[in-house]
């Protein structure tokens, strides 16, 4: 199987490396961006083939469409001119949907697979959510599974699913690391060196992540079992329920769906 990667940027990185880590040889892989450096970076750091000419995709199999949304009007009509429909193509773009996909390859049937990885992916930890436009085939859509799962978990879903993905997954590093900063800033307001709190909270997070990778409970009786009655941590739950933060959390995930839909209509 060849593969090629249109766009080399973080993510598009983090999936060239999870494919050669578990799944394919360099030999197997082309790469393709505007950027230059980045391409001599890339080749440097990989050893696969790399090009800044769209027509080096032109025999792939799969081609992993990781260019910016803002791009996709530049890049797809140059892909359509190359590629064939029997081309399987992967899009890891927010908000840009299959059939605008297709309409501006160009190619009337072309089998699209939208992906919504996240940033764990760089360690290979990552979550992606897949569904299939129109024209992808089960077939496909599994050869998306087995390549996408070379960065972490990957979990299907229908098409119009993949916004809320996006929002819950794929912004989801970004809140991690929010909550992290607003409780680090919380702990220094109150007295704490920034060098301690920083300490404290950041390795409580980690821990936590690895407490629940490998226990048993789900996060509800986890949350739980740190909850004592009437104690410090119920206090603060209390407190924070009292400010209706589900709600808030639920306003925010619609924020982001409702962004991914302003990107698909541009």
């Amino acid at each position: 199987m060849k593969i090629g990667i249109v766009g080399t940027g973080n993510m598009g990185e983090a999936i060239l490396k999870g494919l050669l880590d578990n799944v394919l040889k360099t030999q197997d892989i082309i790469c393709v961006d505007k950027s230059q450096e980045s391409l001599d970076r890339i080749a440097k750091a990989y050893q696969v083939v790399c090009s800044a000419e769209i027509s080096a995709i032109r025999d792939c199999d799969v081609v992993l469409l990781a260019v910016k949304p803002q791009n996709m009007d530049e890049v797809l009509p140059l892909m359509g001119k190359v590629i064939s429909e029997k081309t399987l193509i992967i899009s890891i773009a927010v908000g840009i949907t299959s059939s605008f996909i297709v309409k501006n390859l160009g190619i009337s049937k072309a089998a699209v697979v939208r992906a919504m990885p996240n940033t764990p992916a760089l360690v290979g930890k990552g979550v992606t959510g897949i569904a299939k436009g129109e024209f992808a085939t089960d077939a496909q859509l599994t050869i998306t599974k087995n390549l996408l799962e070379a960065v972490g978990q990957v979990v299907v879903v229908n098409e119009d699913q993949i916004d809320i993905v996006a929002a819950a997954s794929g912004s989801g590093p970004a809140y991690y690391f929010y909550v992290t900063e607003l409780l680090i800033e919380a702990a220094v307001s109150h007295g704490l060196s920034r060098d301690v709190a920083q300490v404290l909270v950041e390795n409580t997070f980690i821990g936590s992540s690895a407490l629940f990778e490998n226990s048993d409970d789900d996060v509800v009786e986890l949350r739980r079992k740190v909850t004592s009655p009437k104690g410090t941590t119920q206090a603060a739950i209390e407190f924070l329920e009292s400010k209706d933060l589900k709600s808030i959390w639920q306003n925010a995930l619609g924020a982001a769906i409702k962004r991914a839909e302003e990107i698909s209509k541009n």
